[in-house]
């Protein structure tokens, strides 16, 4: 069976790039990481999310919705101070909806294939 992945990450539209906390993620493009997720063959959603309640409640909706086998929190949910609640949000609800999920978190602003190898090494590899 094909890896299933939710990526989710902040909504370009919500982060304030002037904000030093996101000065790293300027120009970072969300539709470039799932292309190449997509392009090494695994199945990725794309769920972009506002910060704050309004984020982990979308967030929650997405993960209730779907089984997944990995799941990807972006750095600008992770990496920013200012979203440690959202992070613990968006973890505990995964935690109870995915049992058996591998969480998967990005090494740089971009995800990469890489990211996703490194618990399932084939696209094939989902174990359910």
């Amino acid at each position: 069976m094909t890896v299933t992945v939710i990526q989710i990450g902040l909504d370009p539209g919500a982060i304030d790039y002037s904000s030093p906390e996101f000065a790293q993620f300027r120009g970072l493009s969300n539709d470039a990481n799932v292309a190449g997720l997509r392009a090494a063959g695994y199945q990725v959603d794309n769920c972009l999310i506002d910060v704050g309640v309004a984020g982990a409640d979308k967030a929650g909706e997405w993960l209730r919705a779907k089984r997944y086998d990995a799941v990807l929190i972006g750095a600008g949910i992770r990496l920013v101070p200012g979203n440690t609640l959202l992070f613990e949000s968006i973890v505990n609800i995964a935690h109870t909806t995915q049992p058996g999920c591998r969480f998967v978190f990005n090494r740089a602003a971009q995800s990469t294939p890489g990211d996703i190898r490194r618990w399932y090494p084939e696209p094939e590899g989902a174990i359910r």
